[in-house]
């Protein structure tokens, strides 16, 4: 999902939030309205009054969850917890892990500057990484140690060496140059060449 995809799911969700909000609060004047009529009476009859409604449960402010499929691991100090489980107790997250989420992707959009600059850094550094390795490569095929990949080996040479006879089936596959003697193993239009 794209970072503009995202920013409209985001806003999208505040203003279902908003809406929900407005939604518990019209319900909660409501009872209001109709606890301070039955107080009133309540009053001229002498009795006792009614108790005060308690207050709707708010909406969770990220309901997002369902966008939400990776499951990690972290520790937090007992600050943060206790701020978390506050927030819980408010009932503006269900879950610990809602409001982890919702605090990881502020935290994520707060600091873009950040991520865009590492973005930028590790491009290049792929592209030095991918150039180096091209260049080692290169190295081995030029002093014997990997073989050209235009070259082929002979059966024989597979086996024994050209040069000083010593069996070197026992050898890793990729080895150009016979470790006894510094003779190359591999050929260039049927030519032999030597180190």
């Amino acid at each position: 999902m794209s970072h503009d995809e995202w920013k409209d799911m985001y806003k999208q969700s505040i203003r279902d939030w908003k809406e929900e909000y407005r939604n518990a609060l019209r319900e909660h004047k409501e009872k209001l309205r109709d606890w301070k009529t039955r107080v009133k009476s309540s009053i001229s009859e002498g009795s006792t009054p009614p108790p005060l409604p308690p207050l709707p449960p708010l909406p969770s402010i990220h309901p997002l969850s369902a966008a939400r499929s990776n499951v990690i691991a972290s520790r937090l100090g007992n600050a943060n917890l206790q701020s978390i489980d506050l927030l819980i107790e408010a009932q503006l997250f269900n879950t610990r892990s809602e409001a982890v989420a919702y605090f990881v992707s502020e935290g994520i959009k707060a600091r873009q500057d950040v991520l865009e600059k590492v973005s930028s850094a590790l491009e290049e550094i792929r592209k030095i990484k991918k150039e180096a390795e091209e260049h080692v490569e290169k190295l081995k095929e030029e002093t014997g140690f990997a073989e050209h990949k235009d070259l082929e080996k002979t059966e024989e040479q597979k086996k024994y060496c050209s040069e000083c006879g010593k069996d070197l089936s026992t050898l890793p596959d990729g080895i150009a140059v016979c470790p006894y003697c510094g003779n190359r193993l591999w050929k260039r239009a049927g030519v032999i060449e030597n180190v």
